[in-house]
């Protein structure tokens, strides 16, 4: 038997996915599929690929008829929402399909059974904990840094290099996302500056973002060495390693440079992520989102 875990989501959310089945295989000593899905489309656009291929991970595939044709019975949204919710068979799918029911951590999720399909974000290192050093040798690059990410590497090398984040795109132009992450303010981004300032000794700041332009205007004012990193949407992969490089973090509201931070293994790193992670959530507990010594400003 095995675990599938479904995929959905930018690559932050991915690797989320992929360490949860990872850690949930390892408490249940099975196999894990992943049953790839990431096609969110706002508008008939589509923004989200499945991207975790750029890494050495394992990629096991889950095919329509595993689980005994769950798999494409969950693909098939209409059908599936018509057979789980119309004819009510929620209580039957029960035995086998899990649904993340919580934003923080949740225990029952380890006392699930070998053939469960799993859907969630799991956003919280303690699914994974256990398997921490298998992850991080698992989440580099399979191909060598494009020449310009190697120039971005070397100079964080040479600096006391610190990330900044900030997430656009379809926080900004998207309602759904919007109203429901909404974008880091000015505010965060002064006060963790300032945090790291006083802290940090000739701080370098590598601002990385999905909004270039934004950044090079919005922060071209700001009084300690900078450097706007230009990697369009089709290298975030080689950003995601060239914030892991950086000694120290100011990250957004967003998974993806939660993974830049954590995937730097330096102890004495400094993380600064934002206190409120969701614009307008009130179900969401977030008590298990950062791990412990990450600072919430």
């Amino acid at each position: 038997m095995t675990v599938v875990i479904k995929t959905i989501g930018g690559l932050g959310n991915q690797l989320f996915q992929y360490a949860f089945a990872r850690g949930i295989s390892s408490q249940l000593k099975t196999d894990f599929l992943l049953d790839i899905d990431t096609s969110v489309v706002y508008k008939n656009e589509r923004v989200h690929e499945f991207s975790l291929g750029h890494f050495n991970v394992k990629i096991p595939q889950a095919h329509w008829y595993t689980m005994f044709g769950f798999v494409w019975l969950r693909r098939h949204k209409a059908i599936f929402n018509f057979i789980y919710h119309k004819l009510r068979f929620k209580k039957l799918f029960s035995s086998f399909y899990f649904i993340e029911r919580f934003f923080c951590f949740d225990e029952n999720v380890l006392k699930k059974k070998d053939g469960t399909y799993f859907e969630g974000f799991w956003n919280t290192e303690k699914y994974f904990k256990h398997v921490e050093n298998e992850i991080r040798k698992e989440v580099t690059i399979v191909k060598l840094l494009s020449e310009y990410s190697q120039k971005i590497s070397k100079k964080i090398q040479e600096t006391n290099a610190v990330s900044l984040h900030v997430r656009r795109t379809d926080y900004v132009t998207h309602k759904i996302s919007n109203e429901f992450h909404g974008v880091c303010p000015p505010e965060y981004y002064e006060n963790a500056i300032k945090y790291i300032a006083e802290r940090v000794s000739s701080p370098h700041f590598f601002i990385f973002s999905d909004d270039y332009d934004w950044i090079v205007e919005n922060f071209k004012s700001l009084q300690y060495p900078f450097t706007c990193i230009k990697n369009g949407p089709d290298k975030n992969f080689e950003d995601l390693m060239l914030m892991s490089q950086c000694k120290h973090h100011i990250i957004a509201n967003s998974t993806f440079s939660w993974w830049g931070a954590w995937l730097n293994s330096k102890k004495d790193k400094i993380v600064i992520g934002p206190k409120q992670w969701f614009k307008n959530a009130p179900k969401a507990n977030t008590i298990d989102l950062f791990p412990a010594g990450w600072v919430k400003l």
